[in-house]
Formats: structure tokens, C-alpha cells, sequence
């Protein structure tokens, strides 16, 4: 019978890995001769003497395959051939009827190399042979247990899909979970990124093999950048997400060697604690957050930080995804957002207005945020509905000012004192409830166009050790990167004061705000607090904030602007029942919206107009709600 030819699995003749799988087929084949005898080989298996016969035909120096080689560099003497040999049923599943022979020949099962065979071939000699290769392979992640939880006597192995496919040279989008492969034509050239000139000097030297570590809030370019040096070395990169608690998949370096990519390990670090980094051949690339805790970092590692751009990088982004863009400095100015999602805005927006490349930059960027804050709406605070007294006019007046200056005033002071300055705002508006701080805070953004967020208690707080610490870093991180402002209604649940430790409740609740604490004061976005018990408020905070902003109950003429806002334009009182009103009754600016909502909902549904009696009846239920007795006896 005629051997049969091997199947091209490759365009080209002769390849690395066709090399190396012939000498695999031609291991398998002299054993086969040995056990099954030549006229069986011949009668049932004759397709595999073709793999023999091409394997002789090879000259004495076949072609290294460079993945392979490096990623084998460690690994025992016959590990190589031993994957080799378990991958032949993937490239040609006539093996696995060979095999089946084999098994039985020695008393065995099964369609992949077995247990009995393997050690026949392999030998088992203490300190070589079968044990050794086989636990590089597994530790490596290229074979796993084909039927995990058996005996290790009766165990049967085969290839990883993953490894074999980029062993191939067909590697996944998505190789494991959390893994993902990015190819050389996707990256950015490093010419084309806008980075600060100290950090371009400093890259200067890099070079692969020497442990990169990029700092900086997220969606800054940190991926983009290590993307773009990879590229100039001509390696795609392999990404991995490596968060608290999570180990990297097995097969990250086998798969990096084999793609010849580089490992980027994206760290998300639990707040107050060090992830240890993975040991791999080759030392990674690594983004991480600038209060992100690492061990195990390379002493030689190249540390870089990315902050988030200043007034010149934004415009030289703008400048070049958008040339003639007008007032082009003026969103330079205005828009305080990470180079990524700066970058996406740009090239995503229908227009050019400031509004329209917010909406943009929230579209690609906010889920993170919505998941643990509520929007609001500025456009249902207008202006006019907030009636404020002169001082805390010019108070919030002040605040805005500062909010939009941020920029420039690092520019303008002393060098010692502006080194220690970031960009960030905080704010604490503090009165008894219902005089108007979370409406203030709505009609500060709407002066700003700043987007605004209230945190979701529920949403933030856990019940978990450490799971509020990491909610809040997430929220802040992306609220900075974004360039929203961050609304945290009665804060006072999250900044108690620190108290004397009873309890691991008690030390527990204190880390958290020493947490809060220090994440505050390196935040570089905007973020206001409300509370109506500023005594329960920890003294170090008050030290944190920006601005402290009293808000009193209204005054009588105040008062009197509230009802005047508040009801519709046909209504039937006088003014001097309004007066009256505004007189007797101490309300707070909440409570005069509760009176006009139940009196304006009480005349549509007698189908009347909204009139003394309705309000009089309207604010007798308003007090009696808060357990007191209207002062007036009419109106």
C-alpha cells in the first residue's frame, strides 16, 4: 500500500511547525511499528507513514519556530515533543484512530496519547523524561486534563484550543476570559499621541524585556501609549485585566510568547491593599492608578506617570483631531476630560458644540458611573427657582469662579505652592434641610454645562469589607475622568467622624474614612457635599474643603420670592394674603414646594383655580406632617 502524502495545513512548504509535527508523527510512528507491526501500520494507518517519509525528507536544520522556542526556553528537555504529540489529533484526527490502536495495545482507552503509552515513549527516570515535561506543560497552561478529577494513572490530557490556534499562527480576539489580544495595525503610532514632552524623554530608553509601569487616572492613554511602543517594536499586545482577588488565566505567558506580544497587565488594585503582580518570563507592561499598590514590581522597572492633560495637551488633541475647530481654546479650557475620552468625543460628536462633545465622551465612558450614581437634569433647576440671600449669592458666586479657574491657577502662583495644587474642587453646602443645596448644586452645573451625578447610597455602601472603599474609588475615578460634577446628598452617612475602636465595626468604619479622606483630597474633579448636621461631620474633612457654604432658613422677604416662584401665574391670592403667608409661616423652600404641589394637584382635580382656601388647607397638611399646627387661622 502507498503512503499517503500529509495535508498541506500551511500555505508554504515548509514551515517551523510543520517541521516540528512531522518529527511529533514520526515518534508516534516508530512506536506504532514496534507495537502494532508494520503490515497493521501499513493496512490501517497508512497516512501516518507519509508523515514519517516527509519527516526523513527534512534537512538536518529545520526552521526554529521563534514563539515556540521562547516560550520553551525553561521548560525540560522533551516537553516540546510532548505537546507536539498531543497536538497531532488537532491537525489531523486520523491520530486519534492511531492512538485508539496503541491504547489498546497496551491494555488501555481512549482517542488521545494514554497514560501507558506515554511513559513507554517518554520514559520515566526521576528528574527527566515524562513527569518533569508534563508539569511544565500544565503549568504553562498549554495542556489541561481532558476529564479533570480522575485518577492521575487513568488521566488523559490534550491541547489548549487557545495556545494551539496562536501556535498556529491563528491567535483569538479574546484567548481567555479576561485576556485580549490586540494586533500591531490597531495601535496608534507613538508620533501620533499627545503626551507631555517630560514623559516622551523618559520613554526615550525603554525597551522590551524592562518592566513598564504607567500611572494615571483611568482613560488617559496609559493602554494607548504602551500599544503605540509595542508597536514600534513591531509586537502586538496582549491585555490583561488583573483586578483584587483574581489570579491571571494559566496560559497568559504561554500566550504572550506565542503571539510574540507584549503583556500589558491593567491593575486595578483594592483600595489600602498591594496586589501582587504575576511572575512571567517577560517583564510586563503594566497600567495601574497613581494610589494603585503593587508588589513584586522589578527594581529596574521604568515608572512613568500620565496626569490627566492640562490646558495645552487638550488643545494640541483638539488641534489635531478637529484642525480649525472653533473656539478651540475656549473648549480646551472648558472640557477637563481624560485623553481617551477627550479623543472619543472628538471623533464621535454630530457637532462641535461643548454640549454635544459631552454628550459624547458620557456616551463611551459612563456606565462605570451610572451604576453607582443618579443624573440630574440641570434643565429642572432654572435659575430663578433658586432665591437666595446676598451673602450666599456672592458664596456660590466664589465657587463658580474657582470651578471654572481650576486651570489657570497653577499658572499664576508661587511654584512651592502650586506644585501641591490639583485641579480638584470640593465643596460642602450645609443648612437645615429643604433650603435649596441640592438645587443650588443643579444650578451651579447648569451655569457650569457640567454634567451632575448624585451618589446612590445603596448603590455605594456594602456591607462587604472593602467593597465600599472600592465603590467609591471606582465613582471618583470615573467622575475625574469624565469631568463631571459629583453631587454627594447628605454626605454626612460617609464622612461621620472616627471614633474610639470597640469593635472591628468600629475599625472597619474608620478605614473607610481615612479612605474617603485621602481619595478626596487627591481627586481632581469637582465634587460638592450637602449635609443638614455638619456637627456629625469629621473635623478633618472640613480641613479638605475648598469652600464651606452656610445655608439658612429664609427670611421673611425671601419667603415671600419663594411663593412667588412656586405658584402657578393665575393664581387668585392677594398679596397681601401672600404676605401673610410669608409672615407667619417659617418655611423652608422644600416645604413651600410641597404646599404649592398639593395645592396645585387639589384645584386640577376640582377643575378650579388655585386659590386661598386651597392653600390654606395645603399648609395645615404641611404641618401637620411635621407633627406641628398651622400659625395661621386663615386666609
Amino acid at each position: 500500500m502507498r503512503a499517503e502524502a500529509p495535508p498541506d495545513l500551511w500555505p508554504e512548504a515548509a514551515t517551523a511547525l510543520q517541521a516540528l509535527l512531522l518529527a511529533a508523527a514520526w515518534r508516534v510512528v516508530s512506536d506504532a511499528q514496534e507495537l502494532l507491526g508494520e503490515a497493521e501500520l501499513v493496512e490501517r494507518f497508512g497516512f501516518a507513514l507519509g508523515y514519517a517519509s516527509a519527516f526523513e525528507a527534512l534537512g538536518d536544520e529545520p526552521p526554529r519556530h521563534p514563539g515556540l522556542s521562547a516560550l520553551a526556553r525553561d521548560w525540560p528537555e522533551q516537553a516540546v515533543a510532548l505537546w507536539l504529540v498531543h497536538g497531532l489529533v488537532e491537525e489531523d484526527r486520523r491520530f486519534g484512530l492511531l492512538f485508539e490502536a496503541l491504547n489498546q495495545a497496551l491494555g488501555e482507552e481512549g482517542a488521545q496519547p494514554g497514560p501507558a503509552w506515554l511513559q513507554r515513549s517518554f520514559g520515566s527516570l526521576p528528574g527527566q523524561g515524562l513527569r518533569p515535561a508534563l508539569r511544565a506543560l500544565l503549568q504553562a497552561g498549554v495542556l489541561r486534563p481532558e476529564s479533570p478529577g480522575q485518577p492521575r494513572a487513568a488521566q488523559r490530557f490534550e491541547v489548549d484550543e487557545a495556545c494551539w490556534a496562536a501556535l498556529r499562527g491563528e491567535p483569538f480576539a479574546e484567548p481567555a476570559p479576561g485576556l485580549r489580544l490586540q494586533p500591531l495595525e490597531a495601535a496608534p503610532a507613538l508620533d501620533e499621541l499627545v503626551l507631555p514632552e517630560a514623559a516622551r524623554e523618559r520613554l526615550a530608553g525603554w525597551r522590551p524585556g524592562q518592566a513598564l509601569l504607567v500611572r494615571g487616572p483611568e482613560h488617559n492613554g496609559r493602554g494607548s501609549l504602551v500599544a503605540a511602543l509595542a508597536r514600534e517594536w513591531g509586537r502586538p499586545v496582549l491585555a490583561c485585566r488583573l483586578e483584587a482577588g483574581s489570579a491571571p488565566p494559566p496560559t497568559l505567558g504561554a500566550l504572550a510568547a506565542l503571539c510574540g506580544a507584549l503583556t500589558l497587565l491593567r491593575v486595578e488594585a483594592a483600595p489600602g491593599e498591594a496586589l501582587r503582580l504575576p511572575v512571567l518570563a517577560e517583564a510586563p507592561a503594566i497600567v495601574a492608578a497613581e494610589e494603585d499598590g503593587l508588589e513584586g514590581l522589578p527594581a529596574d522597572a521604568l515608572v512613568l506617570t500620565l496626569p490627566l492633560p492640562d490646558h495645552g495637551l487638550r488643545l494640541a488633541l483638539i488641534e489635531r483631531l478637529r484642525p480649525g475647530l472653533p473656539d478651540a481654546a475656549g473648549l480646551a479650557a472648558r472640557l477637563h476630560l481624560a485623553c481617551g475620552h477627550l479623543h472619543r468625543a472628538l471623533n464621535s460628536a454630530a457637532g462641535a458644540d461643548e454640549a454635544a462633545l459631552r454628550e459624547a465622551a458620557l456616551a463611551g465612558g459612563a456606565a462605570g458611573l451610572a451604576r453607582l450614581a443618579q443624573r440630574l437634569d440641570p434643565e429642572q433647576a432654572p435659575p430663578q427657582a433658586l432665591v437666595l440671600d446676598e451673602v450666599l449669592s456672592r458664596d456660590l458666586a466664589a465657587l463658580a469662579a474657582r470651578c471654572q479657574q481650576r486651570d489657570r491657577l497653577r499658572g499664576v502662583l508661587p511654584a512651592a505652592f502650586a506644585a501641591r495644587l490639583n485641579a480638584g474642587v470640593r465643596a460642602l453646602l450645609a443648612g437645615p434641610s429643604g433650603t435649596g443645596k441640592t438645587l443650588a448644586a443643579q444650578v451651579l452645573a447648569r451655569e457650569l454645562g457640567l454634567p451632575l451625578y448624585r451618589l446612590d447610597l445603596s448603590a455605594v455602601v456594602s456591607k462587604y469589607i472593602g467593597e465600599t472603599e472600592r465603590n467609591l474609588h471606582r465613582l471618583l475615578s470615573a467622575a475625574q475622568a469624565l469631568d463631571v460634577m459629583l453631587l454627594l446628598d447628605e454626605g454626612d452617612a460617609l464622612l461621620a467622624p472616627r471614633t474610639e475602636v470597640g469593635s472591628s465595626n468600629d475599625r472597619y468604619a474608620n478605614l473607610e474614612t481615612n479612605f474617603l479622606l485621602q481619595r478626596l483630597e487627591s481627586h481632581q474633579g469637582l465634587v460638592l457635599v450637602t449635609t443638614n448636621a455638619q456637627a456629625r461631620i469629621d473635623r478633618a474633612f472640613m480641613r479638605r474643603f475648598d469652600f464651606v457654604i452656610p445655608f439658612r432658613a429664609p427670611e421673611v422677604a425671601e419667603r415671600l420670592r419663594l411663593w412667588q416662584a412656586h405658584l402657578p401665574a393665575d393664581h387668585a391670592l392677594s398679596e397681601a394674603q401672600l404676605a401673610a403667608v410669608a409672615e407667619a409661616c417659617t418655611l423652608a423652600g422644600g416645604q413651600v414646594r410641597n404646599v404649592v404641589l398639593d395645592a396645585v394637584s387639589a384645584a386640577l382635580a376640582r377643575g378650579r383655580g388655585v386659590d386661598a382656601e386651597l392653600v390654606f388647607e395645603a399648609l395645615q397638611r404641611e404641618y401637620r406632617r411635621g407633627g406641628g399646627l398651622c400659625p395661621l387661622k386663615g386666609l
